[in-house]
């Protein structure tokens, strides 16, 4: 990872417009308040469907690289939709971020100005509390470091696999909690810049059952259908290694899971994976293949361009 030495700064650039975009949280129809993120609603609304239909059962409910807590009360609302009482203290979610600030996060959000290095977890805990209904916890936590141990997930929500390194952690840390029948969410599944997830997918393929992609966002998830066991997890997390046919393999299975509604992000991830491997003449190769199908100019295309130069 990082072959250019512009990557890790540039990365951080390149992925800091998919937070603090205020979303709105809807009760009885109405409007009650703008929620810093970067969530369209209609993944709100996939978020709060899956939480809602996961009440009752056994796991926990993750969210990895919750932010300012956005995500979370998508979730939250999600539980609070099956209780009758209006609080379900048997299910939370439990949102997970490192609550640093960057310097290339916006300068402002709603209550507060912060400095590089600063902590937004205050922030985050009055978001949540206001508009979470008592059901999210927020864990400050280095998720390059952390020890998952809290037992069986049924709902694991990713927004945290930003790089290689991160992508490695999570799914050695996380994945094996994962039971049968739990739902893997991942918000950069169609993000040009994030293709180990493609990678990562495609070497689980058998462990998982695609579910459902959120047409016009980057999301898309997948039903665990068996436990995945933790030697499996260690090979399909080394990205060492990666023969240029199991690429091609990967982007083809990927393509085809989210069909022509989505394709373009993901075809921009496919060139962006030889990019990232520092391999400029079979990135080039590749675009020329997607040129060819005149969408080198749609959706992230441009973005990826930016990086190939």
């Amino acid at each position: 990872m990082w072959k250019f030495p512009w990557f890790k700064s540039g990365a951080e650039r390149i992925l800091s417009p998919i937070r603090h975009r205020p979303v709105s949280v809807v009760e009885n129809g109405v409007p009650k308040a703008d929620v810093p993120g970067m969530i369209m609603s209609d993944e709100i609304a996939f978020f709060k469907e899956s939480a809602a239909r996961y009440v009752g059962r056994e796991g926990a409910i993750v969210d990895l690289g919750c932010s300012l807590g956005s995500t979370s009360i998508a979730l939250a609302q999600g539980i609070l939709s099956r209780s009758f009482s209006g609080s379900n203290p048997q299910e939370k979610v439990l949102g997970f971020d490192i609550f640093r600030w960057e310097q290339w996060m916006p300068a402002h959000v709603p209550y507060c100005l912060y400095q590089p290095g600063e902590s937004f977890l205050p922030e985050a805990r009055r978001v949540v509390r206001d508009h979470g209904g008592g059901t999210v916890e927020l864990i400050r936590a280095d998720l390059a470091l952390y020890e998952w141990t809290a037992g069986p997930i049924k709902i694991l929500l990713v927004d945290a696999m930003k790089s290689e390194e991160l992508a490695r952690q999570i799914g050695r840390k996380f994945y094996p909690s994962l039971i049968t029948g739990s739902l893997l969410i991942h918000q950069d599944f169609k993000h040009f810049y994030t293709s180990w997830i493609h990678v990562l997918q495609y070497r689980l393929r058998q462990y998982f059952r695609f579910y459902r992609s959120v047409v016009g966002t980057g999301t898309a998830a997948f039903e665990a259908i068996a436990p995945i066991p933790r030697e499996v997890i260690d090979r399909a997390t080394d990205f060492a290694r990666i023969p240029d046919d199991q690429i091609e393999a990967s982007f083809r299975y990927s393509l085809d899971l989210v069909g022509p509604d989505d394709y373009v992000n993901v075809a921009a991830a496919h060139v962006m994976q030889y990019v990232h491997l520092g391999r400029q003449d079979r990135a080039s190769e590749t675009l020329e293949t997607y040129r060819s199908l005149g969408i080198s100019e749609k959706g992230e295309f441009p973005k990826m361009l930016s990086c190939l130069k």
